[in-house]
């Protein structure tokens, strides 16, 4: 007997499988960013500006395969009907990668010369801090909620009693 969604076996070990490497890519690349790129690039290059200047281009992948991710997250919770948590959940996460990518990191691009450069003000500096707080505060709630969605996932495909 199928589970509600499931569809056929065929259908739904696709849209399983495609739900655990969306979940596995997106857990294993921003742990990846957050524990060995970003550490390892403002400690072993020369400045801080060569560390951005990497890491930069790393982060808006990461915040465009997390919008991708969510919204195929959503869907394949939708067509599995694992509930409202499941599919709300990552397109909340896409929103909060969007955010981050088009307003905090769009705006910390726009301000950073005004913070650092020869010219640079100590008030464009605070407001850098201010956005880059934000925007690690919004990467760990989001890596943290990737896990959360594991867990949900996990108890979602684990064997049922009678």
């Amino acid at each position: 007997m199928k589970a509600p969604g499931e569809g056929t076996d065929a259908t739904g070990a696709v849209l399983r499988s495609l739900l655990w490497l969306l979940l596995g890519g997106w857990v294993g690349s921003w742990a990846c960013f957050g524990i060995l790129i970003a550490p390892t690039a403002f400690r072993v290059l020369p400045s801080t500006e060569m560390a951005g200047t990497l890491v930069g281009p790393v982060l808006t992948a990461l915040h465009v395969y997390g919008a991708i991710a969510g919204i195929g997250l959503a869907v394949i919770a939708l067509l599995l009907e694992r509930g409202r948590l499941r599919i709300a959940l990552p397109v909340l996460m896409t929103v909060a990668c969007l955010y981050t990518q088009f307003g905090v990191s769009s705006e910390i691009a726009e301000i950073r010369d005004l913070a650092f450069g020869p010219e640079g003000s100590e008030l464009m500096a605070a407001r850098f801090n201010e956005l880059h707080e934000i925007s690690l505060g919004i990467f760990k709630l989001v890596s943290a909620a990737t896990l959360v969605l594991v867990v949900l996932h996990a108890i979602s495909d684990s064997p049922r009693r009678p």
